[in-house]
């Protein structure tokens, strides 16, 4: 007779945490997940699959949540494509308007740095040379 490692309390426990398990499911993360629940320093997949009932229980919540999840991919696909292509159209919306406002922004630099260059050269005793110094350094 092999020893018992999880006793029948325990089982109702390992059972719930089946239960109420989301995401995908497997042997390692459920077995890391039962030892934590049962205050374990770890408790083996192979430990668990020697208990039919968490066996059995592993597997049928397996299988429902791919049939959740394929369930969702049926029933959303078809919106999550409109919503997908929605979000890109609102996207290159934003992309329009950020360039046409970029070039605005564009001209007005032009047009500063134009008159920036033309009431320089109307300034007496400023030509380029002492233009093309370079900053003083930052004293601290």
């Amino acid at each position: 007779m092999k020893p018992k490692l999880i006793s029948e309390k325990e089982l109702d426990l390992v059972e719930d945490i089946l239960k109420k398990w989301s995401g995908k499911l497997t042997w390692d993360k459920f077995a890391v997940r039962v030892a934590s629940a049962l205050g374990k320093d770890s408790v083996s997949k192979f430990t668990l699959m020697g208990y039919p009932e968490v066996k059995q229980a592993f597997n049928r919540r397996k299988q429902t949540l791919k049939e959740v999840k394929s369930q969702v991919i049926e029933t959303m696909g078809d919106v999550t494509i409109d919503i997908l292509i929605n979000e890109n159209a609102e996207l290159r919306n934003q992309i329009h308007h950020l360039e046409e406002e970029f070039k605005a922004k564009e001209r007005l630099w032009v047009e500063q740095y134009r008159r920036w260059q033309y009431n320089l050269s109307m300034m007496p005793n400023v030509d380029l040379s002492t233009l093309n110094q370079p900053l003083p350094a930052k004293q601290n």
